[in-house]
């Protein structure tokens, strides 16, 4: 039993040496997206990260794009964030994995990047034929 304790008080503290400071991690994401306030990590493959990049179009939303698959900063800061799928969305400090457009839409309002003439969701716009 006492044998079984050393092994888990081992694990435990090599596991909280191996880990990385979140702050760490996003100064190290950054220095290889660079500072652009608005950043989508992507795949040309991806749906998600298709309407994400059109939504910023349509919304007026300055952003820089990297593919996880083709760019080396966007396979570098894909690696830094542990990450598994696409796409990654960076609006200021926050992170967002996955695409809804009310989430990156309210990070973007709170990061001050949404413009003004944005304020319309054009998505729930009715288009007549």
């Amino acid at each position: 039993m006492s044998a079984l304790r050393v092994l888990v008080a081992f694990a435990l503290v090599a596991c909280v040496a191996a880990c990385v400071p979140s702050d760490k991690v996003a100064a190290d994401v950054r220095a290889a997206v660079g500072d652009s306030p608005v950043v989508l990590l992507s795949a040309s493959w991806c749906g998600y990260c298709k309407r994400a990049r059109n939504d910023f179009h349509a919304w007026g939303v300055q952003f820089r794009e990297f593919d996880v698959e083709t760019s080396e900063p966007g396979r570098r800061a894909y690696a830094l964030l542990g990450a598994r799928f696409v796409p990654i969305l960076l609006i200021g400090d926050r992170q967002i994995r996955g695409y809804s457009s009310a989430a990156v839409r309210a990070a973007l309002a709170d990061a001050g990047e949404l413009p003004r003439n944005a304020s319309v969701d054009p998505a729930s716009l009715s288009v007549s034929p």
